[in-house]
């Protein structure tokens, strides 16, 4: 995001890809340059200039989408992006699907299509009208590309005043780090017809009607680390911090006893909490449901007094007041049908909720976790799939605003022709935050970064709550990667992620589970944060 005045950093405009960025310059500079014919830059785009143009593999055929400026509209911005297609049938190459997301919960058309604002970790979902459904226009507000080419407009939140700029995060497309915000007039809402000039005439198409927005948000992006080979456990909102400490490693069984291993444990906890604005620490301990219901409850309590105690020790308890309490085995996380799934439910959570102060880096020491699942460095990428092959690979990260971005390739390796078989295997059906907690199902956001041992989740943001209690959580990345791929063709996408410190190279890992593949990419290059 790009701001004035103030300090806050410049995002840097969107990496080069090679074939993915038209803007991009042969010397691999992703910064537009000026209008073809030469002259001197205007001085400011304007909302009928392209702004950026990428590719998208989709439907079997390449997509380019120009993007222009996103235009302020009162307490609206408006996005419009021109889509073309080299080979559109008569019925025309519906991408609302790959757009969008495969969800347990209803999500309105195109929610993949989402600004973000990394200066603040905040995000813009789509805005919708009174039935939930997205607000836009365009020759088709699905999405479908038809002969000759379609625009798609959206409707969001506008950013508060000074920001000049916002990231898109495009499905299928590679993040673009910069898109101007502007005012002026939104372009029409329709494309010239195939050999026509100027704008469609009126009526031709549905103008966008910011009348009929009933939500824009804006919406916090949360964080979610694994550290000390998952004894710690940080979930990171803008409105509070929670961090889960494995009761395994801080006890023995059926003790209230700290461990020797607790210490280190103890001192990242602290350490999180500390990031944090003094406030309330509320300590909570938890139980599997093996045994009696008072008992497990008794020995809740007195493992949060524990920690309590000890935490004590590390943070100033009189601008972090420490307030123990049990629950038993009544909050589990986990359905307790296993040996695992009751360690996960084994666990002591500590929350506060106040602002961020101060950033701790994430925990990078030691080496990685033994992995059993086809390993390679990141350039290079795996093979993975069982109905069909799939090459893997990580070409690069970049840093945007402090926050590291993952560009990813998928390659479909075989032969296949609108195959009824797609890549869907970088994220599991369970959660990482608990039971009630559920994600697309076609996702990418099983990408976890890897630094020594500890492991990076992408950023998310709360979407909605379904009639069950079920939470749905959107990552920041490709919401549904099963869009048809066929033989030769690479799909490129970014993962969004916290930031991470300063790293040269990052190791990312999908864990094998329900829908997901295991695999492992090391030493993929990390380029810095430009000016």
């Amino acid at each position: 995001m790009r701001t004035t005045p103030g300090p806050a950093r410049r995002l840097v405009a969107a990496a080069c890809l090679a074939g993915a960025l038209a803007a991009c310059t042969s010397g691999g500079d992703p910064r537009p340059g000026p209008p073809e014919g030469g002259g001197a830059p205007s001085a400011g785009p304007s909302p009928e200039d392209v702004a950026a143009r990428v590719e998208l593999t989709l439907g079997g055929t390449t997509v380019t989408a120009g993007v222009h400026p996103l235009v302020r509209v009162g307490e609206h911005v408006v996005a419009t992006i021109d889509l073309g297609a080299d080979a559109v049938g008569e019925d025309g190459l519906p991408l609302g699907g790959a757009l969008g997301a495969t969800t347990p919960v209803r999500v309105p058309a195109l929610a993949g299509v989402r600004l973000v604002d990394l200066a603040h970790d905040r995000v813009h979902p789509v805005a919708v009208d009174a039935d939930g459904d997205a607000v836009t226009a365009g020759v088709d507000p699905a999405g479908t590309v038809r002969p000759g080419g379609a625009r798609l407009q959206l409707a969001y939140a506008a950013p508060p005043p000074g920001v000049e700029a916002l990231g898109l995060l495009l499905p299928a497309a590679p993040y673009l780090a910069e898109v101007p915000v502007v005012d002026g007039q939104v372009p029409p809402p329709g494309l010239p017809a195939p050999g026509a000039t100027g704008a469609p005439a009126p009526g031709d198409v549905a103008t966008l009607d910011l009348a009929a927005v009933v939500e824009a948000r804006t919406v916090g992006l949360d964080s979610f680390t694994r550290e000390l080979e998952g004894a710690v456990s940080t979930l990171t909102s803008t409105e509070e911090v929670q961090v889960t400490l494995g009761s395994d490693v801080l006890f023995a069984v059926d003790s209230a006893e700290l461990s020797p291993r607790a210490r280190a444990a103890l001192d990242v906890a602290a350490a999180r909490l500390t990031e944090r604005a003094p406030g309330t620490v509320d300590v909570v301990g938890h139980t599997d449901d093996s045994g009696d219901e008072a008992y497990n409850q008794a020995l809740s309590e007195r493992r949060a007094a524990a920690v309590a105690q000890a935490l004590a020790e590390r943070v100033d308890a009189g601008s972090y007041p420490l307030r123990a309490s049990g629950r038993g085995e009544l909050d589990p996380v986990a359905p307790n049908g296993s040996d695992a799934e009751r360690a996960l439910n084994r666990r002591v959570t500590l929350t506060l909720a106040s602002e961020v102060t101060t950033s701790t880096p994430v925990r990078a020491s030691g080496g990685l976790p033994p992995f059993d699942g086809p390993t390679a460095p990141g350039p290079e990428g795996v093979e993975v799939g069982t109905t069909r092959p799939f090459r893997v690979a990580a070409p690069r990260a970049r840093t945007v605003d402090g926050h590291l971005v993952l560009d990813v390739e998928v390659t479909a390796l075989d032969r296949e022709v609108d195959s009824a078989f797609g890549f869907a295997s970088l994220s599991g059906v369970w959660h990482h935050r608990g039971e009630d907690a559920v994600q697309p199902q076609h996702s990418a956001g099983g990408l976890t970064v890897l630094l020594g041992g500890s492991a990076v989740y992408p950023l998310d943001h709360l979407e909605a709550v379904g009639p069950t209690g079920a939470r749905l959580w959107l990552p920041l990345t490709d919401l549904d990667t099963l869009a048809r791929l066929d033989g030769g063709q690479t799909r490129t996408f970014s993962v969004l992620y916290p930031e991470v410190g300063e790293h040269g190279t990052v190791t990312v890992q999908v864990d094998a589970g329900l829908g997901s593949d295991a695999l492992r990419l090391t030493d993929v290059p990390v380029e810095p944060e430009q000016d």
